[in-house]
């Protein structure tokens, strides 16, 4: 198992060289192991990989860029879509679109899901959620908007109660209308 994972991971550490190298102009680094990467590319590589995912979760849950395709329920977005909307989000930040321009599609869809699985641990996703249920009054109109199958009606009580908290309001972008219903069902 141990040697999957560090498979896996220099093969993202390498791919991140290559796209790395390219958004600097460069010719990417040779690929053979004797003469190539040092341990120190290496480490400079994942703490690229940690700001890019850094920018591009921000997208997610500050701004509100949806992760999953509604018209194709359980899937995320198309990746070009998501960094094409990201970079919009960063416009603020030249450096931050650099790398999210240079990320390949497989990083950017490793992120959108590394983003879901994280926005419990660190964003507290369903306190916040059954906060706006219980402490907002909001459970029975959750309620009533899932009988009638319209989760943006969902999302939109949620963002309408959670506006005085900026680092919550747009959370449940980064939630299926799967694990909305389930997160409904649940209170």
């Amino acid at each position: 198992m141990k040697s999957n994972t560090a498979f896996g991971r220099t093969v993202l550490i390498v791919a991140f060289i290559v796209s790395s190298a390219a958004l600097q102009g460069a010719t990417p680094p040779a690929m053979e192991w004797s003469k190539g990467i040092q341990e120190a590319d290496f480490a400079q590589v994942e703490a690229n990989q940690d700001e890019t995912y850094l920018h591009f979760h921000w997208c997610a849950w500050h701004e509100g860029m949806r992760l999953f395709d509604d018209g194709q329920p359980g899937n995320y977005r198309d990746i070009n879509a998501l960094r094409n909307e990201c970079v919009r989000f960063q416009s603020h930040n030249g450096h931050a679109q650099e790398l999210l321009r240079a990320a390949s599609n497989n990083l950017l869809a490793a992120f959108a899901q590394r983003a879901v699985m994280s926005s419990e641990p660190d964003h507290q996703l369903w306190q916040n959620f059954s906060w706006v249920a219980y402490h907002e009054g909001q459970r029975q109109a959750f309620r009533d908007a899932l009988s009638r199958g319209d989760f943006n009606a969902i999302r939109n009580i949620y963002s309408g109660r959670q506006q005085h908290n900026p680092n919550a309001k747009n959370l449940l972008a980064e939630v299926s209308n799967g694990m909305l219903r389930i997160m409904v069902n649940r209170l």
